[in-house]
């Protein structure tokens, strides 16, 4: 079991190993974005603030979509993103609506 708490809402979740990140967020209520879910358009950006040795591995998308010092910095794209065993905090710049 994982547990990810989303610092920008103040959420915590447990899940199973290996879920995607995408596959939780909108049965828990966090205002964290999705676009294209490919891994193309940028809108789910996260930063890994604890806990990346918990998350799965860079993916080819996200290595061409985020500069190498943003990947370095813990910047990930949420849709390319599978939380692992272990404890996980995310943060991310909520998205302004009218």
């Amino acid at each position: 079991m994982a547990r990810v708490f989303f610092q920008t809402d103040n959420v915590t979740h447990e899940v199973e190993d290996g879920t995607p990140l995408i596959d939780f967020c909108d049965e828990v209520g966090v205002s964290l974005s999705f676009g294209c879910t490919e891994g193309t358009c940028g809108v789910c950006e996260v930063t890994v603030v604890e806990g990346r040795e918990n998350v799965s591995r860079i993916t080819e998308e996200e290595k061409d979509y985020l500069l190498p010092e943003d990947l370095e910095g813990g910047m990930r794209l949420g849709c390319q993103v599978k939380i692992r065993k272990g404890n996980v905090t995310l943060n991310w710049k909520k998205v302004k609506t009218k």
